[in-house]
Parts: structure tokens; C-alpha cells; sequence
């Protein structure tokens, strides 16, 4: 019975090890502006965002209500964004070329 059963671990673990896991995550693109009333004595002007929060994580994250952020596009990058690796740019960014 224990014998049965170290085997069955033994072909589940070399299954698991084999199998080619693929990652993926979700890009967002947001123009985020400022609702600080102090922002308009600095002239602080909207920004272009591209980031992995969603937008209520953004916004939470990055100001709450001094901040408006306004969901653009959304995009999916394979692999992942550990080790300050860049996030992928937007599929139709890139020109014929390069497809």
C-alpha cells in the first residue's frame, strides 16, 4: 500500500515538473489628472499611466480622491513583472515591422 502510493507521488511530482507553465498579467493604460487645489499654483498636468494596478488599486494606491484616473486600454502581457522587469508595450504600438 505505501509502495502504491510513493509511486503515484513519484509520477504526480515528474508530471507536475513537466508541464510548461506559461504567466501571464493585465497592463492598464490611464490618464491620471490631479483634483488637488493646490496642484493649479504648480500647473501639474495630466499623465499618460501604464501600470499592472486596476483602477480602483491605482487610485487607492496613488492618491484616492486628489487624483482622477481614467482607464484608456487594457492589454495582456505574457510572463511576468517580478525583478522590476519592464511592463509590455501595447500590441498596436508596434509597427508592421515587427509582428
Amino acid at each position: 500500500m505505501i509502495k502504491n502510493i510513493s509511486v503515484g507521488l513519484f509520477f504526480f511530482s515528474v508530471l507536475i515538473h513537466s508541464v510548461n507553465v506559461r504567466a501571464e498579467y493585465r497592463a492598464y493604460q490611464y490618464l491620471v489628472k490631479t483634483n488637488d487645489p493646490y496642484a493649479v499654483a504648480t500647473n501639474a498636468k495630466a499623465q499618460y499611466i501604464v501600470s499592472t494596478l486596476n483602477p480602483q488599486m491605482y487610485k487607492s494606491y496613488h492618491g484616492g480622491s486628489f487624483i482622477t484616473v481614467d482607464l484608456l486600454r487594457t492589454w495582456i502581457c505574457p510572463g511576468y513583472t517580478g525583478r522590476g522587469q519592464k511592463i509590455c508595450d501595447h500590441p498596436y504600438d508596434k509597427e508592421d515591422g515587427d509582428l
